[in-house]
């Protein structure tokens, strides 16, 4: 039996054993107490956290990756680490099990991909994304007993990857993916409100069109929308909740937007607690409460953000801790730190303008064509024609730089404001403020091997052949899995980038190109 235990998380159960996928079940939230799980599932954590003290079955726990939606510590430590086996990604950056191994538990494996590991009559195949920019993994069960196929994506993009997958495991039964937006763009940018509300319409769009592909090629038999949304309820977030348009969409709207799509297609929406039972050809699905959809309902938020205020309130406290001009020398220091393995074979003409919010006469530049760092004041800042700019409060950058969250937490804690002009996605930039300064060289140089990559294919855009570069120039899915739109961009099948065929493969909003040619000599 599947048992869904909010957000991303799963139990399933066999007579022999337990298998735990993703649990996020504590109070304290993620990314420094910024994302709540939703509709709430504390409940089941205390539930869980019983039978695994009192059953006799082998207990698993997967952890897809390191975020802290997925991967929760403060209620791990809570469990009987001596019943426990932990199955994760074999990363190249090993801090999920190094972690975990801390817990000491009864064992931890790191699982290569595509390779099977099996616990009694269940097969288990984890399928990994490891590029450095995004660490992440799906997991497929195979239940050889009952001849139940499940796959979860969680929020691993590797649909490029689907026609792989099929033929690794055959029929999936149940299958759930993320299907909403999990980035800090739109949501931290300084965008007037129609241009804020006009991208996030396209982005939740593409999404919900990426992963209609997914089921259309998948066929599963019950699909679980899940990884998502949150909900945020500390209150400098708590408006986040309430915006007319974002891109963190209800799951009901998208089982709607399905029915209309693809209408042959069982969505389960689910809620903590819901039983997905196979029955010989079928799926049952069993609720924990009549009515459950209004579990979903906004004007429960009010009295979830009460349910959580002392934690809320604590964190407020230490804020008030923080001087500025200290946590101003020391943000510098790890900036300095992270700029000394930044190099690529490529010019960046870009400055990135990094200031706290309660010091107004100076910031910190990094100028990345000459790969230098100052802290020139406003009126003395250096020049070019591309400018990032972030800010942060002297309080939230203390925290981050005192080891309460990493540069990927704050990041997706959406306790900053940013700012590019042109407004352009640059992947190194991206790369810079989220990555540890340990991880910046393997990503230079990752994103120097996506450089260099010749290998080219042919794709046809309205009877025209064009020869493009093979792999995305973002995260390097391979481009052939991708697919036409407009009848002119080629489409990533990952994060849906689009190039488009008729301006030289060049990405639209990003500064990146697939170098189309046309192979017909005129475009005509």
């Amino acid at each position: 039996m599947l048992t869904f235990i909010g957000h991303a998380g799963f139990k399933y159960e066999t007579e022999e054993s337990i298998i735990l996928m993703d649990p996020w079940l504590s109070r304290n939230g993620a990314f420094d107490h910024a994302w709540y799980q939703f509709p709430p599932n504390h409940k089941l954590g205390d539930e869980i956290r019983e039978t695994i003290n009192t059953t006799g079955k082998d207990i698993f726990i997967y952890i897809s990756h390191e975020h802290k939606d997925h991967f929760d510590i403060p209620y791990l430590e809570t469990l009987d680490q001596s019943k426990i086996n932990y199955l994760t990604p074999n990363f190249r950056r090993d801090q999920v099990v190094k972690k975990l191994n801390e817990l000491k538990p009864k064992s931890v494996e790191a699982i290569d991909d595509s390779i099977k590991f099996s616990i009694q009559d269940v097969d288990i195949f984890l399928f990994i994304d490891d590029n450095e920019l995004n660490r992440d993994s799906g997991i497929a069960l195979i239940d050889n007993r009952t001849g139940t196929t499940i796959l979860n994506l969680n929020d691993c993009k590797i649909y490029d990857r689907i026609p792989e997958i099929i033929n690794r495991i055959g029929k999936i039964n149940i299958f759930s993916c993320q299907f909403s937006g999990a980035v800090f763009h739109p949501v931290c940018y300084d965008y007037p409100e129609k241009k804020y509300s006009e991208i996030s319409k396209t982005k939740v769009e593409g999404k919900f069109s990426a992963v209609k592909r997914v089921l259309e090629q998948l066929n599963p038999e019950v699909y679980i929308p899940a990884a998502g949304p949150p909900v945020f309820l500390d209150q400098q977030l708590f408006h986040i909740n309430f915006q007319e348009n974002n891109i963190f969409p209800s799951p009901l709207i998208f089982k709607d937007y399905l029915k209309k799509e693809i209408p042959k297609m069982k969505v389960c929406v689910p809620v903590p607690g819901t039983d997905l039972i196979p029955n010989g050809e079928t799926i049952d699905v069993i609720h924990p409460v009549n009515n459950h959809e209004k579990l979903f309902s906004l004007d429960t938020l009010e009295s979830y953000q009460f349910s959580v205020q002392d934690i809320l309130d604590k964190r407020k406290e230490s804020l008030s801790s923080y001087d500025s001009e200290t946590v101003f020398k020391l943000l510098l220091k790890e900036l300095q730190s992270k700029l000394l393995d930044f190099e690529l074979t490529h010019d960046m003409d870009v400055i990135l303008k990094f200031s706290i919010n309660e010091i107004s006469n100076k910031a910190i530049y990094i100028d990345f064509k000459n790969l230098n760092i100052s802290t020139d004041s406003e009126h003395n800042t250096p020049t070019s024609n591309n400018l990032y700019e972030i800010s942060a409060s002297t309080g939230d950058l203390g925290r981050l730089l005192d080891g309460y969250q990493n540069w990927d937490d704050f990041m997706l804690s959406f306790r900053h404001k940013l700012h590019r002009s042109p407004d352009i996605y640059q992947v190194a930039i991206n790369g810079f403020l989220v990555m540890e300064k340990e991880d910046i060289n393997a990503f230079c140089s990752n994103l120097m091997r996506l450089e260099n990559q010749k290998e080219r294919i042919i794709v046809e855009v309205e009877g025209i052949a064009y020869s493009v570069d093979k792999f995305c120039p973002h995260q390097g899915t391979d481009l052939s899995s991708g697919w036409i739109e407009e009848g002119q961009y080629l489409v990533c099948p990952k994060h849906r980038w689009m190039f488009d065929m008729e301006n030289g493969g060049k990405a639209l909003e990003a500064d990146a190109t697939i170098n189309a040619v046309d192979l017909d000599g005129d475009g005509s």
